[in-house]
């Protein structure tokens, strides 16, 4: 039986063949095993959490980073994702896919994605900040001169002495009401207590919805 030369170039060859195989092997195994990064492609239903406070997030189609600052933080559970942002402060990213989530914080403040940014609304009413069916409702008829608002929201000051509307995405002073009545919500209406005599004493206008 002829053997081949170890030096030989047939072998060289088939041993070079070899090692690029393997060599081969190996690129395309890591390439399999790629990690998702910001800016990769996705569909809506990629997301996972690259740290205990990150998420990556789906954003038309591209992996966005977005942070999950609440004490809970990023956790998986098979097909399932939890991104805690109860600590996260207004400003910080959101995936616009998400428009609109919204979730408490505590009894008095609401957060929500808007715009790829997260917003944060104070629940100062009676009623607070409650989540209800899936649906976070937050009681905005009391509030403070220079609360973020949107919309054409309404509100009473805290001491039930002025109203105040939206204006720019801030809730500003529109009228005062002196009276006894002062300021009050009830059924889809504001009322304002002047103070006056006659029926001019008390003005109302139906709050938009």
């Amino acid at each position: 039986m002829k053997t081949m030369n170890p030096r030989s170039p047939a072998r060289l060859l088939l041993c070079g063949v070899a090692r690029s195989s393997v060599v081969l092997a190996v690129l395309a195994a890591v390439a399999c095993h790629h990690e998702p990064g910001p800016g990769d492609e996705c569909k809506r239903t990629d997301i996972r959490c690259v740290d205990p406070h990150t998420e990556l997030a789906c954003q038309k189609g591209v992996f966005v980073p977005v942070p999950c600052k609440g004490p809970a933080g990023c956790k998986e559970d098979g097909k399932h994702l939890a991104c805690d942002v109860t600590g996260n402060t207004e400003g910080d990213a959101c995936s616009t896919d998400e428009e609109g989530t919204a979730v408490c914080i505590g009894t008095d403040r609401r957060i929500t994605c808007r715009g790829g940014k997260q917003t944060i609304d104070f629940c100062r009413g009676e009623k607070g900040c409650k989540s209800e069916v899936g649906i976070v409702r937050c009681d905005q008829s009391k509030a403070e001169p220079g609360d973020p608002c949107t919309g054409q929201t309404h509100a009473c000051t805290l001491d039930g002495k002025v109203v105040l509307a939206c204006h720019d995405g801030k809730l500003a002073v529109v009228a005062s009401c002196p009276g006894e009545g002062g300021c009050s919500i009830a059924e889809g209406k504001i009322d304002c207590d002047l103070g006056a005599k006659g029926d001019d004493k008390k003005k109302s206008a139906a709050l938009p919805k």
